[in-house]
């Protein structure tokens, strides 16, 4: 089996790029790296490097051992884990990515309940956009998923879903708001809009009303940032796609207006609870997948889809 040492180098010289970032990582001079790399090409009898210039890349067999010393890692921190669950949650990790919108709901009312609950469990709560949670749940390197509207995918279990209706989102008194019916994206392309980055939940739906109807929206403004896009829309630059329900104080307030979209899929569209498939949910996870499943499907109209 090859030295563990050795995988270490091999996976920190791919990861890093070259034997001086790598060097750095272990905190080793480069020159240790180096033997460490030709100690490891020798064991398994195969050229680990090709150097290119000044770049090294990565052979098959290094890519191997990256592969290698990485489940070793994931072994071991699922190792730590389970002991922590077996001590009665009392200690462990559990990694969560949320859309952007979901972050003060959930952190505020399911994660502080479960925090409470278990002290000694941490928590890792990234905001991320529903590609990122997908990737990051099929790769392990997520727990629990609460994505917007995401797109199906192999490998990852449903635990809740809940309808979260989508309208254009507009200042009070704008044209849009003041046509006697629903409106197609037709209708919107013709005023400022703007949209989160592709990638995400809200801009995925849009996408697929494009194709249906056979046109492009051009934004005036994009971003990966939930706050912001509510910035231009407050601002009176432009319209956009929001869940009715995140706008129904400033609609009420006389801030701002929603209107429905013709399209039936802004009617369907969804947040959905999920998990990596196959694989046994740690006690941790599951304590607190139980909790955000119970406050969605209880809480549905709080929630806010960015992502």
């Amino acid at each position: 089996m090859l030295d563990e040492r050795r995988a270490e180098a091999v996976h920190c010289v791919v990861r890093c790029g070259g034997v001086r970032a790598a060097a750095e990582v272990m905190k080793v001079d480069p020159a240790v790296i180096s033997r460490y790399l030709a100690k490891a090409a020798a064991e398994v009898g195969l050229p680990l490097f090709e150097r290119r210039g000044r770049s090294l890349f990565p052979t098959p067999a290094a890519l191997a051992i990256r592969d290698y010393f990485e489940e070793r890692q994931q072994s071991a921190a699922s190792l730590t884990t389970r002991l922590g669950a077996i001590r009665g949650l009392q200690a462990g990790v559990v990694r969560m990515g949320v859309g952007e919108g979901y972050l003060n709901d959930f952190v505020s009312h399911p994660v502080h309940a479960f925090l409470a609950a278990h002290p000694g469990v941490r928590v890792q709560v990234e905001a991320l956009s529903v590609d990122a949670i997908i990737s990051g749940l099929s790769e392990g390197q997520l727990d629990i998923g609460l994505a917007y509207n995401p797109s199906p995918a192999s490998k990852l279990k449903l635990w809740a879903r809940r309808p979260v209706p989508v309208g254009l989102v507009a200042a009070a008194g704008h044209p849009l708001l003041r046509l006697p019916r629903s409106l197609t994206l037709r209708d919107v392309i013709a005023h400022p809009v703007g949209l989160l980055l592709p990638g995400f939940g809200l801009r995925k739906l849009v996408q697929s009303a494009e194709y249906l109807e056979g046109i492009k929206i051009e934004p005036s403004f994009e971003t990966n940032s939930l706050s912001a896009l509510r910035s231009y829309l407050l601002s009176g630059s432009g319209v956009t796609f929001l869940a009715r329900s995140s706008v129904q104080r400033e609609c009420a307030s006389g801030i701002l207006g929603c209107a429905r979209l013709k399209e039936d899929l802004f009617e369907k569209s969804e947040v959905h609870l999920f998990t990596q498939d196959g694989i046994r949910l740690m006690p941790a996870v599951e304590r607190l997948l139980k909790l955000v499943a119970h406050h969605l499907r209880r809480n549905a109209a709080s929630l806010v889809p960015a992502h």
